[in-house]
């Protein structure tokens, strides 16, 4: 089987919008674990409002379990865009130490204009850019010691990330 491409980084990095060209260009689905709990669960203010973050992290996790169990053992990878916070479980990254993780690095200035109003992310709470950089400051180590690849994705658009994921993977001979 061909290992699972991962892509992690802070919220509003990316990972849904290039794991959707990555899977298209393998000729597969994207998995995108927050999509999936929000399909399953609800919306995510939902359930953070029913059991707080150690719900939807439960759901999380559970999602990103069942995602690789399930994978057929031919074909092309998963391609798997995991939520920001999925790394803070043990069980998280041992699962995506398992394939090829590309970490999606970004910064405050990018993402700045994503996530200025965005009234969907719990974490975020009344100021949504001081929240952003509290969040990715806490997890900023965690994501760069657990990439295969580190792409910064500041000047780059999403298809040129996909083809910089491709050539990489390509290249690891996965």
């Amino acid at each position: 089987m061909s290992a699972p491409i991962f892509l992690i980084g802070p919220m509003a990095s990316g990972k849904s919008a290039v794991g959707a060209l990555v899977a298209a260009l393998l000729g597969t689905e994207l998995i995108d674990t927050d999509a999936r709990v929000v399909a399953a669960h609800g919306d995510i203010p939902s359930i953070f409002a029913a059991g707080g973050e150690p719900r939807f992290r439960a759901l999380e996790a559970q999602v990103l379990s069942d995602a690789v169990k399930e994978w057929p053992t031919s074909g092309p990878p998963a391609v798997i865009a995991t939520g920001g916070g999925a790394v803070l479980a043990a069980a998280n990254r041992e699962i995506i130490a398992r394939g090829f993780c590309v970490y999606l690095f970004t910064d405050a200035l990018t993402v700045a204009p994503r996530i200025g109003a965005d009234t969907t992310r719990p974490l975020l709470g009344g100021t949504p850019l001081e929240s952003w950089k509290q969040i990715f400051a806490t997890r900023s180590e965690t994501y760069e010691s657990m990439a295969t690849l580190r792409i910064d994705t500041r000047a780059k658009t999403p298809a040129q990330i996909a083809e910089l994921i491709l050539t990489a993977y390509s290249d690891a001979e996965h």
